[in-house]
């Protein structure tokens, strides 16, 4: 399968697609990953992105596009791809099954951004409310240390809805036209939503086979 995760930041989208691919058994491909690794590890691709997520701007699409297409296996869940009308027409080439959309409200998004924590390591990500570590900063899986990413601020999070809204949530109707949107309650506990997800799978299996 080839599934896809949209929603605004905060919602939730990344560590659900990450549960989802595990679920599957198929590759997880997070553009934000592979963002972030590029600007800590100083490459020039990682310094022409920077100047962007630091003020919670999107990165151009020229910059991710021709990466991140090349490298999808036949199979995966991808997050943070695309976040705009013009990344989707991109990815088009890759003829995804479906396309998952997670809502939240603004409030509730504030405060996940807020207390999102996530292991440098092994990149899962918790939220210091709804899904704390076992261990005050430790991860669960690696024993890591955990850390807030540098956007991870409430005047940055209002200014990535503010580009959230602008340039990602058309993505919504453009993939809801082409009867490709599954639209999925973002709130309530990582479990909830997780048991959303896959319900939803269960269903496009069903109509596959049929």
């Amino acid at each position: 399968m080839k599934i896809v995760f949209i929603g605004s930041p905060g919602s939730g989208k990344g560590t659900q697609a990450r549960m989802l691919a595990s679920e599957l058994e198929i590759p997880f491909i997070s553009a934000g990953d592979i963002i972030r690794g590029e600007i800590n590890s100083g490459t020039e691709f990682g310094c022409r992105a920077l100047k962007y997520t630091k003020n919670g701007e999107l990165v151009p699409d020229e910059i991710i596009a021709e990466m991140l297409l090349a490298s999808l296996p036949r199979s995966f869940v991808l997050d943070g791809f695309p976040r705009n009308i013009s990344q989707a027409i991109l990815l088009e080439r890759t003829e995804p099954d479906c396309v998952f959309y997670l809502y939240l409200g603004i409030s509730d998004i504030v405060e996940r951004i807020s207390k999102r924590r996530i292991c440098p390591n092994c990149k899962r990500v918790y939220n210091l409310i709804s899904n704390p570590p076992k261990t005050p900063c430790i991860c669960d899986e690696c024993g890591g240390e955990l850390i807030s990413r540098i956007d991870d601020t409430e005047k940055t999070a209002r200014k990535r809805m503010d580009v959230y809204k602008r340039e990602t949530y058309p993505l919504v109707d453009y993939y809801r036209k082409r009867k490709m949107l599954i639209e999925v309650d973002g709130s309530g506990s990582v479990e909830d939503v997780h048991h959303r997800i896959m319900r939803a799978v269960e269903e496009i299996k069903c109509k596959s086979s049929c």
